[in-house]
């Protein structure tokens, strides 16, 4: 008998999630020790560039392979599931060779005219191989979670983290010492070849599924048809992918550029825009290690179960996606308020970062509500309604880094109040779609309550504890070790006795089909 393929499946990415984003923390930990603030600030200043253009590729046609191949394979149709994945491949490596060759012709205009920083031209060029690989890579991806083959999928992004991460750190102490300009350029050429280690695996793991295929019905499907189907639903989610992006890139233009208004000077603005984007972030970003898995994973499982009118399945999926979203962000959000500076010292040694923290941890569960909805939204095919609440909260945000952040009163505060009112925003604005499509009974006190008072039962507790260490002189990374440990004990214990983690929800999390 096969495990719950939605669960399974969301427990064997989180794992990889884990794996993947813990080993990427530490190389961004040692990255910023070695080429600064400064140089992480000019590697943050590129990286929306190559995620603008990567999105017209990797956000929309790898999500509608996932879903249109999971349909496919709900009804045993693989050789037509291996069409769509031959012909949504073609397309993307068009278009991404398309893209490659604008960012090449027009590094320059990229450098100069958009981020106004000409150190960053050589790492512009070394976009353009990226942009191929990670679209060719995303494609394969989708097929291998739409056939449910999760394992391909998750090691190959180990395997490009590692293979990524050895590169760059092996130049960078080759090299050392290296200014930042030449850090940063490392770092986005280490970007290319993690992705080619990780296609290479995704490719041999495909050849082989293949050979081992077992016989299936076929089912003809015309080109046109998975031409227009693949289209019909990349393109609402690619705007709002793109939308996404262009807030990143927007802020890695605009945030220097305010803070210079402001009254910082260009090295002072790009650092405090590395701490903000390049250290603060990454920690805020923790939880996406299990709505990324879930988000993942219930895009194809509500498609397969649309097809198939499974409603009740629907509803049960939506709602245990929340529960466990609720169940990690509500504590992590109390940690990051109370404990962002000594989380700070443990990973950068940086105070400035624990205070930009903290502000930003109030946004913690409504980053986390937003990303698993918008899945949501998507699986059940209104990436148009998704794209809308996001174009909303955007310009929320673009409106508050504009005039907020130029102005000396407030400075780069004022981009924490545009981010926090937007992440709320589309939060609220995606789960009033979703409750117009399908009537799902929230249950506040099961699904807020209580892990709200298991957070201050454990953030009380930590409190006493990391207290009584510092009174004993014990180093930083001692007491922060013992208190997350005792922490997530306290909390777990106090939801297990509340009943906020009944046996029925731990049962359900390992059922089978």
């Amino acid at each position: 008998m096969k495990k719950n393929s939605f669960i399974y499946g969301s427990i064997i990415l989180a794992i990889v999630n884990f794996i993947v984003r813990f080993i990427g923390f530490c190389y961004k930990i040692i990255l910023s020790k070695l080429i600064g603030p400064e140089g992480i600030g000019l590697f943050q200043m590129v990286f929306p560039v190559l995620m603008f253009f990567i999105t017209i590729t990797t956000a929309g046609i790898p999500i509608a392979v996932s879903k249109l191949v999971a349909k496919q394979n709900s009804i045993n149709n693989l050789k037509g599931a291996k069409k769509i994945f031959k012909i949504a491949l073609l397309i993307t490596i068009l278009i991404a060779i398309i893209l490659s060759l604008i960012i090449l012709i027009g590094s320059n205009y990229i450098s100069l005219k958009i981020l106004k920083n000409e150190e960053v031209n050589k790492s512009i060029i070394m976009l353009a191989p990226a942009v191929l690989i990670i679209s060719i890579s995303s494609i394969f991806r989708g097929y291998f979670y739409g056939m449910k083959k999760i394992s391909p999928a998750g090691i190959a992004q180990i395997i490009e983290q590692i293979v990524r991460i050895t590169f760059v750190l092996g130049m960078i102490y080759y090299m050392y010492p290296v200014s930042s300009k030449l850090g940063a350029f490392i770092a986005v050429c280490g970007i290319s070849i993690g992705e080619i280690a990780g296609l290479i695996w995704m490719m041999l793991n495909y050849k082989l599924f293949s050979k081992n295929s077992t016989i299936s019905s076929y089912k003809p499907i015309h080109t046109i048809q998975i031409i227009s189907q693949i289209f019909y639903i990349s393109v609402p989610i690619t705007i709002s992918r793109l939308l996404n992006v262009s807030m990143q890139l927007i802020n890695a233009v605009l945030i220097p550029q305010r803070l210079i208004v402001a009254g910082y000077s260009q090295t002072e603005a790009i650092s405090i825009f590395g701490r903000v984007i390049g250290m603060s972030m990454p920690i805020l970003f923790l939880p996406y290690i299990v709505t990324s898995a879930l988000v993942i994973n219930i895009i194809p499982n509500l498609s397969e179960e649309l097809a198939l009118k499974r409603y009740k399945m629907i509803k049960n999926d939506i709602l245990l996606s929340l529960r466990i979203t609720l169940l990690i962000s509500i504590p992590l959000t109390f940690i990051y308020i109370f404990f962002s500076e000594p989380i700070a010292m443990f990973f950068y040694g940086d105070k400035v970062v624990g205070i930009y923290l903290g502000i930003l941890g109030y946004s913690t569960i409504f980053l986390s509500l937003q990303h698993v909805l918008s899945g949501i939204l998507h699986g059940l095919g209104k990436q148009i309604t998704a794209t809308i609440n996001y174009l909303i909260g955007m310009l929320i945000q673009i409106s508050a880094t504009y005039f907020l952040v130029g102005n000396p009163i407030f400075g780069i505060k004022g981009f924490f109040i545009g981010f926090i009112s937007a992440t709320i925003i589309i939060s609220l604005l995606h789960y009033i779609s979703i409750i117009k499509i399908m009537k799902i009974n929230f249950n506040i006190i099961e699904y807020i309550i209580k892990p709200i008072i298991s957070s201050i039962s454990m953030i009380i507790v930590t409190l006493i504890i990391y207290n009584h260490l510092i009174s004993l002189n014990t180093q930083n990374y001692i007491n922060f070790l013992i208190c997350l440990s005792v922490g997530g004990l306290t909390y777990f214990l106090i939801l297990t006795l509340i009943k906020g983690l009944p046996p029925s929800l731990l049962k359900k999390l390992m059922q089978k089909k």
